[in-house]
């Protein structure tokens, strides 16, 4: 079995996790019988990342601080093109190189004695190097190696940084939903959560969302078949555009719409979001308004949860049946919400609850 058979589950896991990256690079630098396998590379005008799994971390930093400017091997390298393999002893450079504090400082005392490397890049504008460093010369048999295995770290690298824009594209789209006053989330093609913003969080937090084993639902069982059947309608029939249900709940009626996601993005199956699912509650701008008022006159959530009630239904009584609890319990409650804010009728409070102030 070739290098790269023996590590193509590990190549493949580095699309998903960075941290998948220096789990690779130990295992190639021990089939390789090097000392280390390195990892860089940036964006342009982004911050330099680095996995180097052996290497100290008070040496990774170190470099980051004193070393990585003066790194002109590493410049020497990175001229030779994307995609070149080179071997560090044949570069003119290396005599100034072995007599630099970087060399002498930084590489002989971790037995980086000589290097191999592949240049890397990815369409979405990142450049970087992968190093093997070795204690004793550079062998024919690593070479080859490593000629055999760079296309498929190519690949690799390529899907690992298409699928941080795309993870990074839907977060601002989870984000800009945020601002509108919607829920969002993201799911994967069994139905599974894969993300969502802040807005599902509260919503998931005070029940008017759940979560079951991984896929969302509500209380109310009516709504909850709704739902379910919703999402597995648009992971089934993409084609179809998704499509909207409302779903009750003690805190309201919240409007649910379900659109899938192209399938033909680059993501690596397990992570790729199939569909995502925008929940709009019309309370939400109330709630908001009640979170900041529960901040300043220290409220508690079931007596936000009646004032709300009391908005809604314009009677005390009929926010008691609303909520499921009596009357005098709803009685307490809104004693308790007046002695706190000090308002004294309920107009005053649908008032306070209403305007800034």
């Amino acid at each position: 079995m070739d290098l790269h058979e023996r590590l193509r589950d590990d190549l493949q896991a580095t699309a998903v996790s960075n941290a998948a990256w220096p789990e690779f690079l130990l295992k190639l630098a021990d089939q390789m019988g090097a000392s280390e396998a390195v990892l860089g590379g940036n964006a342009r005008g982004g911050t330099h990342e680095v996995f180097a799994p052996r290497t100290d971390p008070d040496y990774v930093t170190r470099y980051h601080e004193v070393f990585h400017q003066q790194n002109a091997m590493m410049r020497a390298v990175a001229r030779q093109g994307v995609g070149a393999i080179t071997l560090t002893d044949a570069l003119p450079e290396i005599s100034d190189f072995r007599r630099s504090d970087f060399y002498n400082l930084w590489c002989v005392p971790q037995k980086f004695n000589y290097g191999l490397a592949l240049n890397l890049a990815s369409t979405t504008g990142w450049f970087g190097t992968l190093v093997i460093n070795t204690s004793s010369e550079i062998t024919n048999t690593q070479i080859e190696q490593f000629r055999a295995i760079a296309p498929e770290v190519q690949r690799a690298v390529e899907r690992w940084k298409w699928l941080e824009q795309l993870q990074l594209a839907n977060r601002m789209t989870l984000e800009t939903l945020d601002l509108a006053g919607k829920g969002a989330l993201m799911l994967d093609q069994s139905g599974r959560v894969l993300d969502c913003n802040a807005t599902a969080q509260s919503m998931l937090a005070d029940g008017r969302l759940l979560v079951r084993d991984g896929q969302i639902g509500c209380t109310d069982i009516a709504s909850h078949q709704a739902l379910v059947r919703l999402i597995a309608h648009c992971l089934a029939r993409p084609d179809d555009g998704g499509g909207r249900v409302q779903i009750a709940g003690k805190s309201g009626a919240l409007s649910v719409q379900c659109a899938p996601f192209s399938a033909d993005m680059h993501y690596a199956a397990p992570q790729r979001p199939a569909v995502i699912v925008m929940v709009t509650d019309p309370t939400h701008r109330m709630r908001q308004r009640m979170r900041e008022l529960s901040q300043r006159f220290g409220l508690t959530r079931a007596e936000i949860e009646l004032a709300l009630a009391v908005v809604e239904t314009g009677s005390r009584k009929a926010a008691a049946e609303a909520r499921g609890v009596s009357d005098s319990t709803a009685r307490a409650q809104l004693t308790s919400i007046f002695d706190k804010t000090g308002v004294r009728r309920q107009t005053d409070l649908v008032r306070l609850l209403m305007y800034d102030g």
